[in-house]
């Protein structure tokens, strides 16, 4: 009889955990509890995106890698012209002169990066590529040397037994949604299509 009872109290502890206030107990599940309350527990928290803001690396990689892909596929532009006015905001926005020279190589690497790489492709300039070539271009030449935004969302802190062990960081990048059609579209650029 004794051997029965040890069984029956390790279940009952484990039962008695299930109602910490999530409003999932044991007397739901077997229709003896009252609802909570709307906009309590069980809702779910909106998650707030965050705009990361572009740093002066991001924005000299854009711009290498836009010029390059646009000489690449044709388009009538001065680059030099469009690299001395990317540099001239850079100076504007207050970055310092030391910096301002990394930045000069980050955009040179970028270039030449993306020249070396795009001249082995002869299918580089696919009209999808091309479309977005012209649109980021297009921006450039207007004086936004911003790169597209950087959002993050923050991870919802766990507050059960297990807490935030499985979250891993409290930022995670956000991008196409896998299984979507730009998430597709992107492999498919991936593979030179």
């Amino acid at each position: 009889m004794h051997r029965y009872i040890v069984p029956v109290l390790l279940v009952a502890a484990a039962v008695s955990g299930c109602s910490g206030g999530s409003g999932i107990s044991t007397a739901s599940i077997l229709g003896n509890a009252p609802t909570p309350p709307a906009g309590q527990a069980g809702a779910a928290t909106p998650v707030a995106a965050v705009v990361i803001p572009s740093t002066p690396t991001d924005r000299a990689f854009q711009v290498g890698t836009v010029s390059a892909r646009a000489a690449k596929c044709g388009y009538n532009f001065d680059a030099n012209k469009l690299k001395a006015a990317y540099l001239a905001n850079e100076m504007g926005r207050g970055t310092p002169s030391d910096q301002l020279a990394t930045v000069e190589k980050i955009y040179s690497v970028a270039y030449g990066g993306v020249t070396k790489a795009s001249a082995e492709d002869p299918n580089y300039c696919s009209d999808r590529k091309t479309q977005q070539i012209k649109a980021d271009l297009t921006r450039l030449l207007a004086g936004d040397f911003e790169p597209p935004a950087k959002t993050a969302v923050a991870k919802k802190q766990g507050d059960g037994f297990f807490g935030d062990f499985f979250n891993g960081d409290d930022v995670e990048e956000s991008g196409p949604k896998f299984g979507s059609d730009d998430w597709w579209a992107k492999q498919d650029d991936k593979s030179g299509g």
